[in-house]
């Protein structure tokens, strides 16, 4: 044997170096030395205080949203139908108007009044007659689907009846005439709208065909938006509504609504959206956009203090929840921060509590000592 050590110096060497390894080894497999030659004795760190609340609730405001395009503004004008005095009228620039309300009242002067027909008149009342009988029959198909009340066809086919009368005593009048005219008469919106260009005020005197304002957006472009039939629950005349683009933020409202028909079906519906402003002709026709309808209501959703979520450095956005006297580190999603809460997208126990203090001095699984947060 020492013949053989002296003979093989270092094969000798690495055998008892394996040999003295194997006998630590197996020490230390069988708890024979109370600490291992490689491994350091570790203390266990004393549970951290800290303070947690439980997940909670924020009241975030319902929007809708859709993408809508930029279109050419449509409205229709609101004329008189005969001379007379404007005696009432019962709205004002602006003003959101619903189908069939009440506009403005017109009392038929008492003396001979001398009209003459001119080219002009007559093209006017022949316009008026081709958008009455446009709009009676859009009404009607609608009614026959089941997309509108009764009264909104019998308001439509009493402006048609009148334009027609109009029409025809226009045609008839070849030459200057006298008549005496009597009565009053109560002219009603004939469609949703907002009231625009309103150029007379009670007590003044009109003249049959004058134009005294209109009803639509008032404006070059609009913005159409579609609508299901759930969404007629929460947007109306007169919601807000607001589109961002080129990082600036355009607001108006909802100035009418229509059905939209295909195949004799209301396929959906189509809200028009009048602008506040448009700045330096930011919206263009035909531009595609997208709009944020504030219904005005609201809808609680879970959420966690603002201070509980921190970052990693993939961008992760991260909170610690308390579980059994320990910290678990848990990825979220996150949506609008309101207040002191953010809003939370991804699933959570409704049970959770969500650790708010100490953040920076906690690893995932280290042991902790919860005390309820009373302040949120």
């Amino acid at each position: 044997m020492k013949k053989l050590i002296q003979q093989y110096p270092i094969v000798a060497l690495l055998t008892a170096l394996s040999f003295v390894v194997a006998l630590l080894l197996a020490a230390s497999h069988n708890n024979l030395f109370p600490f291992s030659l490689w491994n350091e004795h570790r203390v266990p760190r004393e549970p951290i205080n800290l303070t947690a609340v439980p997940l909670g609730t924020i009241n975030k405001p319902v929007q809708i949203i859709r993408t809508g395009s930029v279109e050419h503004a449509t409205s229709t004008p609101i004329t008189a139908d005969f001379s007379g005095l404007l005696s009432e009228l019962y709205v004002a620039e602006g003003q959101v108007v619903k189908t069939g309300q009440p506009l403005l009242k017109i009392q038929a002067s008492s003396t001979p009044v001398v009209e003459q027909t001119t080219e002009g008149s007559s093209q006017q009342t022949q316009s008026n007659y081709d958008n009455a009988l446009k709009e009676f029959n859009r009404l009607q198909k609608l009614f026959e689907l089941g997309a509108i009340p009764r009264r909104q066809v019998d308001t439509a086919a009493a402006r048609l009846q009148e334009a027609k009368e109009n029409l025809s005593s226009t045609q008839n009048a070849m030459q200057p005439s006298s008549a005496i005219i009597n009565g009053s008469a109560t002219i009603n919106a004939p469609i949703d709208g907002i009231v625009t260009g309103l150029s007379s005020s009670s007590g003044k005197t009109v003249q049959a065909g004058q134009q005294m304002f209109s009803l639509g957006s008032g404006q070059e472009v609009e913005v159409v938006i579609p609508l299901n039939q759930n969404d007629l629950y929460l947007v109306h005349l007169g919601t807000p509504a607001a589109i961002e683009v080129s990082e600036q933020r355009v607001g108006g409202q909802i100035s009418s609504i229509y059905p939209r028909i295909e195949a004799e079906e209301v396929s959906a519906y189509l809200a028009h959206m009048k602008l506040a402003a448009n700045p330096n002709g930011l919206l263009t026709f035909g531009m595609s956009v997208t709009i944020h309808i504030d219904t005005g209501k609201t809808a609680p959703v879970p959420a966690v203090p603002k201070v509980s979520i921190f970052q990693d450095d993939q961008g992760r956005n991260l909170i610690y929840l308390a579980v059994s006297e320990k910290a678990f580190l848990q990825e979220i999603s996150i949506g609008e921060t309101i207040g002191d809460f953010t809003e939370i997208t991804s699933d959570l126990p409704q049970q959770s509590m969500i650790i708010t203090s100490n953040i920076g001095d906690i690893k995932n699984g280290d042991a902790i000592a919860v005390t309820q947060d009373q302040t949120n």
